[in-house]
């Protein structure tokens, strides 16, 4: 019995740099790619927060760069007050979705956990997989906001009234 317990639970590490790190059921690799998406959300929203800091410590400066990203929400680089809604909407969905869950619970869920109770890996590998390429989607599809007509949301990142209430901030 000894020798099919310590048999049955060995396999070999996938071949291919795609297969190994990109696609991985390594529970490691997919906490390392959860802190990357962290990484780049932090970023990201760092951005976001120097635009709005800039914004309010010089309304009237046109930053360079941002009317070409925005020509509605940023006409010559100046900031409307509609698009400093928006980029505050995207900042704090960046931050809390991508940032403050992600991180701490899938990264450090997936890197650590399974380390500390003695595991060899998660219990569905390739759900955890998904799981993260479904959020890897949600945050490609968060950030192409910025890139359809009328930009991203303008409703708070709570999407709670009053912001939510005014008008082309939701669907009401």
């Amino acid at each position: 019995m000894a020798e099919v317990s310590a048999h049955a639970a060995h396999h070999a590490p996938p071949p291919g740099f795609i297969r190994k790190n990109v696609f991985s059921v390594d529970h490691k690799v997919i906490g390392k790619q959860y802190y990357g998406l962290g990484l780049l959300a932090v970023i990201m929203g760092m951005v976001l927060s120097w635009l709005m800091r800039i914004h309010l410590v010089w309304p009237n400066v046109a930053i360079p760069g941002l009317g070409a990203l925005s020509p509605n929400g940023a006409p010559g680089g100046l900031i409307t007050p509609e698009y400093y809604l928006q980029l505050m909407t995207m900042h704090g969905t960046l931050m809390v979705f991508f940032v403050l869950t992600n991180v701490p619970f899938a990264g450090f869920g997936n890197f650590f956990l399974p380390i500390q109770i003695g595991a060899e890996d998660m219990a569905f590998p390739r759900f955890n997989m998904m799981s993260f390429w479904v959020t890897f989607v949600g945050f490609c599809v968060l950030v192409a906001a910025f890139f359809v007509g009328d930009g991203p949301p303008l409703s708070g990142w709570t999407a709670y009234a009053p912001l939510s209430a005014l008008p082309g901030a939701g669907p009401g």
